[in-house]
């Protein structure tokens, strides 16, 4: 017997901690949406997966592995059994340690306050456990809102959010994934939920205000449509993909040239995929749970490291506002990756989770997943439904493929780690898989 509940806190941190997701410090101004934490609890027989989606742009591995104890002493679900995902907006905060991240959040009071929030969110989810149903859909969505952000160029080159005015393109790097993914649970006397998938960056609004971004009117406009329902959201493989498709001129990238009236347009195309799914799902199997978290050591990206004390010396003129030039973010990326160097380890660690119920297969990656990523998992697991999960129990950055490592641009060059990453990722996720039947 399958029993679901789902919980819903506001996690907006006070006015004036700093907004992540840039080289550049921002603190918050104001709140033009709330920042929010939404659960599901999902219990098969005697045990429970916990899912958790926080709008916030990353959670560092050291703070996830301290709030998934928390959770586990307060709940007796076990660490393995819980997954925390960062949806990734850029007008939200990272929960990191501030030397690593100076964009970090600083408040500890707060910070205290977060963590019993995580501990109050898995309680509460599973205080409100009904008997449930479970079932699926998948449908692309009515027009593409996912563009893969990386461009070869008539230059030789492959460019991340390239300046048309300086670079003529040829084509993508690859293919965005459209692909609306739907698990909707439906309760007995209580609220259906629905778990959406989707894949591309939550990077829209900017500025300098709290947002939850496209991602959050969504939930919203999921929850206007569908009465009685509550809707949780999780970002999927989006790496190397985002908003903008730069074959079109610049005038007709985004909406009314306004980013929050864009963000509003995303929401909308997806949630009406959700509304004419609703009633088209397919029942999933939903008897025995599995869960396995992993840390996978892939060995520290080395490339520039010869070039230290110039690149610390540009950073530094960066910093102060003394370059001459504004950088492109790949050459910002590069330099901020080699100054790291100095302390770096040998091996950086790769967190990733996958966990399931029935015939439903979660993977979380502890970074960001390029859309190859997905396409690989649903292809380890073809007669399950697949959900992927960015930024989920850690954040270490872009997990880009093998090919794209050979490619070059802002994602391989920022990345921490090397070109065997994904096979790797790939291989652990196949040995979890088939150590549970799946």
């Amino acid at each position: 017997m399958l029993k679901v509940g789902f919980s819903r806190l506001d996690v907006t941190p006070p006015l004036g901690a700093d907004l992540s997701g840039y080289f550049f410090r921002r603190e918050a101004k104001g709140i033009r949406d709330p920042l929010y934490l939404n659960t599901v609890a999902i219990k098969s027989g005697e045990e429970t997966l916990i899912l958790m989606a926080i709008d916030y742009i990353g959670i560092e591995l050291s703070h996830n592995i301290k709030i998934r104890k928390l959770i586990s002493e307060k709940t007796a679900v076990p660490e393995d059994h819980i997954l925390i995902a960062a949806l990734h907006q850029h007008t939200s905060p990272c929960l990191a340690d501030p030397e690593n991240k100076p964009t970090a959040l600083r408040d500890n009071v707060f910070i205290n306050v977060l963590y019993r929030k995580f501990a109050d969110g898995a309680k509460i989810a599973i205080d409100d456990m009904k008997e449930a149903k479970m079932s699926s859909a998948e449908l692309n969505v009515a027009e593409p809102i996912a563009f893969v952000r990386r461009y070869f160029t008539t230059d030789g080159s492959v460019q991340t959010n390239p300046s048309t005015k300086k670079y003529t393109l040829t084509k993508r790097c690859a293919e965005a994934d459209n692909t609306m993914r739907l698990l909707r649970f439906s309760r007995e006397n209580a609220d259906d939920i629905a778990l959406i998938n989707f894949s591309t960056h939550p990077d829209v609004i900017g500025g300098e205000h709290f947002s939850a971004d496209w991602p959050g009117f969504t939930r919203r406009y999921v929850e206007e449509d569908i009465r009685g329902v509550s809707a949780i959201f999780f970002t999927g493989c989006q790496g190397d993909s985002n908003h903008i498709d730069y074959f079109k001129p610049q005038t007709e990238r985004i909406k009314n040239n306004n980013g929050y009236d864009h963000s509003k347009y995303m929401g909308r195309i997806v949630a009406d995929a959700v509304k004419k799914a609703w009633e088209q799902t397919r029942e999933e199997k939903d008897q025995g749970v599995f869960a396995e978290n992993v840390l996978i050591y892939n060995k520290t990206n080395l490339e520039g490291i010869d070039e230290y004390e110039r690149y610390k010396s540009w950073y530094e003129d960066y910093e102060s506002g003394r370059l001459s030039y504004s950088p492109h973010i790949t050459e910002l990326a590069y330099a901020s990756r080699i100054v790291r160097l100095r302390t770096a380890p040998v091996f950086h660690p790769v967190p990733l989770t996958v966990m399931g119920v029935g015939s439903v297969v979660f993977v979380g990656f502890g970074g960001e997943a390029f859309t190859a990523y997905g396409a690989a998992m649903r292809a380890l697991a073809p007669d399950k439904f697949v959900l992927c999960s960015v930024c989920s129990n850690g954040y270490q950055g872009y997990f880009p493929t093998e090919e794209a490592f050979a490619q070059g641009g802002y994602e391989a060059k920022s990345s921490l780690f090397t070109p065997t990453l994904e096979k790797e990722i790939v291989e652990k996720a196949r040995d979890i898989l088939q150590k549970f039947g799946k």
